[in-house]
């Protein structure tokens, strides 16, 4: 015998996290911009890590936003990942002979999460 319609569940489209962050351009940016600082090669290795942990929580902080829902808990994860890409941004200045494809991708990210800020 069926259950009554109020006692089963109601189907949903599942989507899974990771193709919703693929739709943000932003995470996508950022995820190219943390590869490819993951495999810069810094010799002044305190310089390095800093560089590294801050690209990953550039990433990190981006899909925390996409995945909240409330507008201020979005702001607050983008303005942190914000911070984090200009954090970013000011240890690249002290790498020597970086390419300029990273700095490219990093404003892109700054500028993407300004928008996503405001």
């Amino acid at each position: 015998m069926p259950l009554p319609l109020s006692a089963t569940a109601t189907p949903t489209a599942t989507v899974s996290p990771t193709a919703s962050l693929q739709r943000l351009d932003c995470y996508r940016v950022a995820r190219d911009f943390a590869r490819l600082a993951q495999r810069l090669p810094i010799t002044n290795a305190v310089l390095r890590d800093q560089f590294r942990r801050a690209s990953i929580s550039v990433l990190t902080n981006t899909a925390e936003g996409a995945g909240r829902v409330a507008k201020a808990d979005k702001r607050r994860c983008y303005a942190i990942a914000r911070g984090e890409a200009c954090e970013s941004a000011a240890l690249l200045e002290l790498v020597d002979d970086a390419p300029k494809e990273i700095g490219e991708l990093l404003s892109r990210v700054i500028a993407m999460l300004t928008k996503l800020v405001r």
